[in-house]
């Protein structure tokens, strides 16, 4: 598999701790919940076991300084095992099945229960397990890998840079998705992260 490293994969993030605090708030706080609900039971199980350990390395990777002198500040780049991340898609697309005429209502009311806890609604709740799924699915291959290697590496050079921008604009991209409309992407950085392509934190 493209963008992998000792069994696991190299998925890039943005580096913006505020919103990844937020969404780690909101889905702990809806897995919690559904997990007492037990429902849906086999897609909730798994969930909750991979956002464990998602959850884990993506705060210690936001908590890391950004490095500025590197060809990627403004993204934090995580090696990740590719089996927690499907789970979270699962459960996106089982909760998904609750916003549609003829849904279990034991189910709708675990999804409305959850989104609650959340301080969300389920449409919202189902949308941003998406999201979170939707970033750490995005396979950026040999970008990865060289960004991943070169961290904290004070480099300028035009490969570097391609591949950053292709990485930052997809995951930009997919990290506004479901969000409020952002404005303008800016070329060298990522919506509301704070970050350049060659500055640090504000």
């Amino acid at each position: 598999m493209n963008g992998s490293t000792g069994g696991t994969v190299i998925r890039a993030v943005p580096r913006d701790r505020i919103g990844w605090a937020a969404a780690d708030r909101m889905l702990c706080a809806a897995l919690v919940t559904l997990s007492r609900d037990d429902a849906p039971p086999d897609a909730t199980a798994a969930a909750v076991r991979s956002w464990c350990r998602l959850s884990g390395a993506l705060r210690a990777a936001q908590a890391r300084p950004g490095y500025p002198p590197g060809p990627c500040p403004d993204l934090c780049l995580v090696a990740v095992h590719p089996a927690d991340i499907e789970p979270i898609g699962r459960l996106a697309r089982e909760l998904g099945r609750c916003l549609l005429p003829g849904a279990r209502p034991t189910t709708a009311r675990a999804l409305l229960r959850a989104a609650s806890a959340a301080a969300t609604g389920p449409c919202g709740l189902v949308v941003e397990l998406a999201r979170m799924h939707g970033v750490l699915d995005l396979d950026h291959g040999q970008d990865a890998e060289l960004l991943y290697a070169l961290a904290g590496v004070r480099t300028t050079g035009a490969t570097i840079l391609a591949a950053h921008d292709r990485v930052a604009g997809r995951v930009a991209a997919m990290w506004a998705a479901g969000e409020p409309d952002p404005g303008p992407v800016p070329a060298d950085g990522l919506p509301g992260s704070g970050y350049g392509r060659h500055t640090g934190p504000r």
